[in-house]
């Protein structure tokens, strides 16, 4: 069983998305105390975890935390600032 071809113009509709409730609501920035940032990365960094499910845990992002888990084992000493 074969379907009919849909490339008639009538079965097609032009979707329009406007983006204007970015435009209105300020993105806020989280500040994490050091103490949080290693409290997380602690997890993250116990043999056999998974980093995506730690950030879930904590409701931070994955890329967060493997960027802080990045910058921890470059200078561990700037972490914290």
């Amino acid at each position: 069983m074969q379907s009919s071809p849909k490339s008639r113009l009538e079965t097609f509709a032009v979707i329009e998305a406007v983006a204007n409730r970015l435009e209105e609501m300020p993105l806020l920035r989280r500040r994490w105390s050091a103490e949080a940032k290693a409290r997380i990365l602690d997890e993250a960094l116990a043999p056999g975890a998974n980093v995506s499910a730690v950030a879930r845990a904590h409701h931070v992002s994955p890329q967060q935390v493997f960027a802080w888990r990045r910058k921890a084992i470059r200078a561990p000493a700037r972490l914290l600032s």
